[in-house]
């Protein structure tokens, strides 16, 4: 599969990007961390033929003011938030004094992206401005993180946070994490030992043990941390090697199925479809 190539067009004033960006990028979409350094009365115009995330991950010095014309009022903060763009919607970006900018930009396919609880075509096609969400903060700070970790790709990795922040976007409101939420460290642990054996039996005990949690409390604050139980990730990141595999075509379906750990075939079908949105067959022909 080719990575995915973001198509937006922008004009800048008074905003200048400091050094190159981190970033992650695979066929499901694209997400580059930039720092940008932006003058007194700033601004910028935008739009993407794609759908776009735009999440502050640092509380900027100045307040700034997003307008997405008449599709939505504009609004304006300092505060952490996320703002989502529908494809081909124009989005107006103007700062009240002279800030420096922190921010994940995040271009995605929707085809490619597999079904997104609460993500309909409604909400696929209306603008949010500078919302907030607390699990949509953490996967931001994680992606950040693993990207400024390792200069190789992240892989399924950086999948699974993608997918895990636009999913944290459109779910159900979180509320703020207290004690019963992982913290980064555990999550990161828990979901980079999860990804690197998606394949095999990962038992509840080993990931309790990574974050020195019992059982039971590492379930719920995974749950809490996460909006889904641990099998659910590992679901999830087979399915996202699982369609690796088969874009390259080197191996028969069966033979993937029984690499990734599922009963047989049909089994994997079942779990392919329900998160991704088609079958491995219909997958394979879209890789060709």
């Amino acid at each position: 599969m080719n990575a995915f190539q973001p198509r937006m067009v922008s004009e800048k004033r008074g905003i200048a990007v400091i050094g190159r960006p981190l970033a992650h990028s695979s066929d499901i979409g694209l997400v580059e961390i930039w720092q940008a350094r932006c003058a007194p009365g700033a601004g910028g115009d935008y739009v993407s033929r794609d759908p776009r995330l735009f999440v502050v991950i640092e509380e900027p010095a100045s307040e700034i003011s997003l307008d997405a014309g008449q599709r939505a009022a504009r609004v304006s903060s300092r505060k952490l938030s996320a703002t989502y763009v529908p494809p081909e919607a124009p989005l107006s970006m103007t700062f009240g004094g002279a800030t420096e900018l922190r921010h994940l930009d995040v271009h995605f396919d929707l085809e490619r992206l597999g079904p997104i609880e609460g993500f309909d075509r409604v909400s696929a096609a209306t603008p949010r401005l500078m919302f907030s969400d607390s699990r949509l903060e953490r996967f931001a700070r994680l992606l950040e993180q693993a990207c400024a970790r390792s200069p190789a790709p992240l892989g399924l990795l950086g999948d699974g946070l993608l997918t895990a922040l636009v999913s944290a976007a459109f779910g159900p409101p979180s509320r703020r994490p207290g004690r019963s939420a992982l913290s980064d460290r555990q999550l990161r642990l828990a979901v980079d030992y999860i990804d690197e054996r998606c394949g095999e039996t990962i038992r509840l005990s080993e990931l309790a043990r990574l974050a020195g949690l019992s059982e039971s409390y590492f379930s719920h604050a995974f749950k809490a941390a996460t909006g889904m139980p641990p099998h659910r990730w590992q679901l999830q990141a087979r399915v996202r090697k699982a369609k690796r595999l088969i874009g390259r075509a080197e191996a028969s379906l069966s033979e993937i199925a029984t690499e990734l750990g599922f009963a047989d075939q049909a089994h994997f079908t079942r779990v392919f479809r329900k998160l991704a949105g088609c079958t491995p067959m219909e997958w394979r022909a879209t890789c060709r």
